[in-house]
């Protein structure tokens, strides 16, 4: 089978990925570059249980999982890391929950904690982006960019 992914953004990456670990012929086809937009720029932020009573919830937990199956397989490819989350007000006027984090500029106020390292995490979107595209070209995809310039 020869699938063509049009783009090379985090969804692109993934598929040719996990693809090419299925034995798929990829063509990943880009016009600009790896992760140049959305993909690149984003926060990266990962929560577990955010979503939980949704209908994404059990997508958010795979998600979640995934995420970390893969920072263990690619260590320290795009900085993946486990991390306490806290909510934090920009002025004073909220009331503070009586805990300081040393890094809070003056005047901000901390307004809870909204996740720990076993429910929070964070990695560089355009890292992942292309360590993920990486992997699947190891894998025997291609990324092809000249395809869509103009002479």
């Amino acid at each position: 089978m020869r699938v063509v992914i049009c783009g090379a953004g985090v969804i692109a990456a993934c598929t040719a990925y996990f693809l090419s670990l299925r034995g798929v012929e990829v063509v990943v086809v880009e016009r600009t570059g790896v992760a140049c937009a959305a993909s690149g720029k984003a926060g990266g932020f990962l929560a577990l249980d955010w979503c939980d009573g949704s209908p994404l919830g059990p997508l958010s937990r795979r998600s979640f999982a995934l995420h970390a199956e893969l920072a263990a397989r690619f260590p320290g490819a795009w900085d993946y890391r486990r991390l306490d989350t806290l909510g934090v007000a920009a002025n004073a006027r909220y009331r503070p929950i009586g805990y300081r984090a040393d890094w809070l500029a003056e005047g901000a106020v901390l307004r809870g904690r909204l996740g720990t390292p076993e429910t929070t995490a964070q990695a560089h979107p355009a890292k992942f982006t292309r360590a993920l595209l990486d992997a699947a070209i190891a894998g025997g995809a291609a990324l092809c960019s000249d395809l869509l310039r103009s002479p």
